[in-house]
């Protein structure tokens, strides 16, 4: 009688079972990881991107604010930030008007709403069936982050009556 025996083959089909699940649980925690990586990066560039149209969207004291010079600041600072991936990502400048200055009429309340959007490559094979948007097959995951902030106007002397 044998004390030892060979289990060579039942080792073999254990770890054919068990790897593929182990494997796809690895895959979801590193690609999530890199999800939750770009989100954080995608937030932060939509707050530095309302901070810069707010600083620079009003070239009047009292006027009203200019779209145009703030989606051009924002284009020159998204080159800056995000490099070759800039023509991927996509931001939208909205303008709204929140009030008027009951002291002086002439000058509006506004604040600049920038909503950055950016379409994240899913890196990980198996993780694109829970993680990506629709159509799963192309594998892209698109983040989106919104800041609402208000336009910086200066007084001038005589606008208050």
């Amino acid at each position: 009688m044998k004390i030892f025996r060979r289990k060579g083959g039942q080792v073999t089909v254990e770890l054919m079972l068990i790897l593929p699940v182990f494997l796809l649980l690895v895959f979801f925690v590193l690609e999530y990881g890199n999800l939750a990586y770009r989100t954080i990066v995608i937030n932060h560039a939509s707050y530095e991107f309302a901070r810069i149209a707010a600083l620079v969207g009003a070239p009047q004291p009292s006027g009203r604010s200019n779209r145009t010079i703030m989606e051009q600041k924002i284009n020159q600072a998204k080159r800056k930030v995000f490099g070759s991936d800039a023509e991927r990502v996509a931001v939208q400048v909205k303008v709204e008007t929140t009030g008027v200055d009951p002291m002086y009429k002439k000058h509006r309340h506004e604040d600049v709403i920038v909503t950055v959007t950016f379409p994240v490559k899913l890196l990980f094979p198996g993780t694109s069936f829970v993680l990506a948007d629709n159509p799963k097959r192309e594998g892209v995951r698109k983040l989106r982050a919104a800041t609402r902030m208000p336009v910086e106007k200066a007084y001038l002397s005589s606008d208050v009556k």
